[in-house]
């Protein structure tokens, strides 16, 4: 694991921490008696935090794809988190399974059939996530399984984002929601660039920036979230963005190809001859 990698992660949670802070404290007073949202200091101060770490995160994103070349490649060209990585994807997927089986008995309750089908994605979005990291671990190329896995794991975000929006869209309060529509856009390209790393079509700088915004985005989401099932998904979700920025900017040392012989434009001359030049042309 690259040193670089531990910073940016560092750097981020530090981030996401002073942001739940302020994010905390803006809910308790941002809105007035009759549920309007006002204006206060706390609001300016989660954006310009927010601001300031989406520079950080695109500076290393783009500094790392820089020496990286930002060329198409593939997930197996990056060191994995090992064992570690695939225990942390397994607490994830049960965190993920738990909130699945909260919005099954929602569905129960209320005969939500949105409710269903998140749970069923969400349960799948875990064990995408899980064998991602279990092939990392095994240092198995199985495009297709690996494409597979990170389908099911965009389709989850991407699919939640259509859920979160039909229920909260007809807020009148949107700051309430901001953050959690931006932190599922996030989730939804974060995974959709670590996938195409199954195919040779992953850009580092793209990945790492969507990565890193995903963490952050989820973690202060995370506050105020008053359905307990959301509150495991974003726990798992910059969990796991955590751990594919960890290995984002830990690339494998490849040697250098060697350099191939020089081949001899022509035959060698017989010995005790001299070579002559053809001529140009015949008289």
């Amino acid at each position: 694991m690259k040193k670089t990698g531990v910073v940016f992660i560092l750097i981020t949670l530090l981030l996401s921490a002073a942001a739940m802070l302020l994010r905390k404290r803006e809910l308790a007073v941002v809105l007035d008696g009759d549920g309007l949202a006002v204006f206060r200091w706390e609001t300016a101060a989660v954006i310009g935090l927010s601001v300031l770490a989406a520079v950080i995160i695109l500076f290393i994103a783009c500094r790392f794809g820089k020496k990286a070349g930002d060329k198409p490649i593939f997930a197996e060209d990056f060191a994995g988190l090992g064992l570690p990585g695939v225990l942390l994807a397994a607490l994830c997927l049960l965190a993920q399974l738990y909130g699945a089986w909260l919005l099954f008995r929602a569905w129960k309750t209320g005969r939500e059939t949105l409710y269903l089908i998140l749970a069923v994605m969400a349960g799948l979005g875990g064990a995408g996530w899980f064998c991602l990291r279990l092939e990392a671990w095994k240092a198995r190329s199985g495009k297709g399984a690996r494409l597979l896995a990170g389908s099911l794991v965009t389709l989850f975000y991407c699919f939640w984002l259509i859920v979160y929006y039909r229920y909260e869209a007809p807020n009148p309060s949107l700051i309430l929601t901001v953050y959690a529509f931006l932190a599922l856009c996030a989730c939804s390209l974060g995974a959709y660039s670590v996938t195409g790393g199954a195919v040779g079509r992953l850009k580092p700088r793209q990945a790492i920036l969507f990565c890193g915004l995903g963490v952050y985005l989820s973690l202060v989401a995370l506050v105020g979230e008053e359905l307990p099932a959301y509150r495991f998904f974003w726990g798992a979700a910059a969990v796991q963005f955590a751990c594919s920025a960890l290995t984002l900017l830990s690339p494998l040392d490849r040697p250098a190809p060697e350099a191939e012989p020089a081949q001899e434009e022509g035959p060698p001359a017989e010995e005790g001859e001299a070579s002559v030049p053809e001529e140009a042309g015949e008289e």
